[in-house]
């Protein structure tokens, strides 16, 4: 056999074996994720999440698990070529109805894989609603609940005092569409924030939060946690000085050239809505 042929040869049955190497790798990588799926588990402890949504409202509960301190937890990532830090998140719904809506939903308090043992530290909250009928009328706000260790003046809530239950308070804020298919027609923004007992917010938009806070973890074992949604009776516009409310209900400004904003004394202009044209928000005409 010439070395010609002998190279050929060699080469041919090296380009045969890729394929078998790469195979044998992704069976490897197969068997260990199969082998993790087996032997990973929640812990017993754990806390009811008692979700309420508003009529033609979802929500979507992410559930967050880093690992405890002390613990590197490192696995290989085939997609990123290299180690990463394992993270779990587990994920529970309520999808969207026209009707009020409350679910219940258990959230372990500890998640273990291939001896990488991970507590729950966030459950971020996420509400999408529609508020027409057209694919384009959604608006979507979030919250959550940090959970932390037991300890003092953090901050943090107990189960039994005004916080065991969250709050939030969602708005339809209304604007005037900038998309060309719908422009000068009314689009709206959700803008959902914490609430008092009372279920009220203040009144400064830039003093309000995002509902949630911060829950101890001991405080919240074998409990139930409430996280609310409710929709506001009234809609506010989705910025100020762009609109003016009359007695009729809200008119919008013409801009200048010089300034969005409504000036003085305000000339208003006309709008879209339901194939109509508009003068004033939300009953159409004066």
């Amino acid at each position: 056999m010439s070395k010609l042929s002998a190279s050929l040869t060699l080469n041919s049955l090296l380009l045969m074996a890729l394929p078998l190497f790469g195979a044998c790798t992704s069976a490897s990588q197969i068997a260990q994720s199969s082998i993790e799926d087996i032997t990973s588990h929640y812990g017993s402890d754990s806390f009811t999440l008692v979700a309420t949504t508003p009529a033609n409202f979802g929500l979507t509960a992410k559930s967050q698990y880093s690992p405890l301190a002390g613990q590197d937890c490192k696995t290989y990532s085939a997609g990123l070529g290299g180690e990463v830090t394992r993270r779990h998140q587990k994920t529970d719904q309520i999808d969207v109805k026209n009707i009020e809506q409350t679910a219940r939903f258990d959230i372990p308090l500890s998640y273990s894989i291939a001896g990488c043992k991970m507590e729950l530290t966030r459950v971020d909250m996420a509400i999408d609603g529609r508020y027409g009928t057209s694919s384009l009328d959604i608006g979507g706000d979030f919250g959550g609940i940090t959970v932390k260790e037991n300890t003092t003046n953090d901050g943090s809530s107990s189960l039994g005092d005004d916080h065991s239950e969250f709050r939030g308070l969602c708005t339809w804020m209304f604007q005037l569409s900038v998309e060309r298919i719908e422009k000068d027609g009314i689009s709206k923004i959700l803008s959902c924030s914490a609430a008092n007992s009372e279920w009220n917010v203040p009144s400064d938009y830039f003093e309000r939060n995002k509902p949630g806070g911060t829950v101890q973890r001991s405080s919240i074992k074998n409990k139930e946690v409430k996280f609310t949604f409710r929709l506001a009776r009234d809609e506010e516009p989705s910025m100020d000085n762009r609109w003016i409310k009359t007695t009729e209900g809200w008119k919008p400004c013409q801009e200048t050239a010089t300034s969005k904003r409504c000036q003085t004394p305000p000339v208003f202009k006309k709008f879209k809505m339901d194939g109509r044209e508009c003068t004033v928000y939300p009953t159409c005409t004066e």
